[in-house]
């Protein structure tokens, strides 16, 4: 019996892990479709945005000061949503799955309404919002400290392993080290096919993000199941 709940939590654990690294690769498509796509801001990287706000303030750029504070509103909307979500249900599946919605409403106005300045704005509030609730998502898995959304202490903790694993000389990374480097793998890979993506079929790339959340939502629901 105990060999089998062992069995069932390191089924889960590994599903958890998959779990963060789709996210991160999401984050780099949705990232990319509001940069190349949308209003030349982010949807997740919130420190880009903040930068790109105070350029705008700093240059008088009404155009960038307004995307990136759209941006932000979106963005904080997700995370006061999932705090009154959290109340409910405080499983990261249940605000996937909210999420998962959003993407489908943000695919569902790019079907139905041709792009234009309003258009493009209201997909960027969907999608930050949507990328504000992954955050708390991602943040609950509690996994190496990673973060779904957010990579610079990601990437400070991965060189910071590596440097200690060869101070150490030992002939194996730790499996945190790995699963941060994975994210930002996965991150970078996320954000090349979502500018390949962009290139060819515009806006329509959200269907690439809905098929990876989908696959996360999978996994999700077989570890509840199990």
């Amino acid at each position: 019996m105990r060999k089998k709940e062992r069995r069932k939590e390191k089924m889960q654990i590994k599903r958890d892990h998959i779990t963060i690294l789709l996210l991160c690769a999401i984050s780099g498509v949705i990232d990319v479709l509001g940069y190349i796509g949308l209003s030349h801001v982010f949807t997740a990287n919130m420190t880009g945005n903040i930068v790109l706000l105070g350029i705008g303030i700093g240059d008088a750029r009404q155009v960038v000061l307004s995307n990136a504070a759209l941006a932000l509103v979106g963005f904080i909307i997700g995370i006061v949503a999932t705090v009154f979500i959290q109340r409910k249900s405080g499983k990261s599946r249940s605000i996937l799955t909210w999420e998962f919605i959003l993407f489908l409403l943000s695919a569902a106005v790019i079907l139905l309404m041709p792009a234009s300045g309003t258009v493009s704005s209201i997909i960027l509030l969907i999608l930050s919002t949507a990328m504000g609730m992954q955050t708390i998502a991602g943040r609950n898995l509690k996994i190496a400290g990673l973060s779904s959304t957010v990579l610079t202490s990601t990437l400070a903790a991965f060189i910071e392993g590596l440097v200690g694993a060869m101070q150490k000389n030992a002939q194996k990374l730790s499996l945190d080290t790995y699963l941060r480097g994975g994210a930002i793998l996965l991150y970078l890979l996320g954000a090349a096919a979502g500018s390949l993506s962009e290139r060819l079929i515009g806006l329509h790339t959200i269907w690439i993000g809905v098929a990876l959340l989908a696959l996360v939502l999978l996994l999700q629901r077989k570890k509840t199941i199990a």
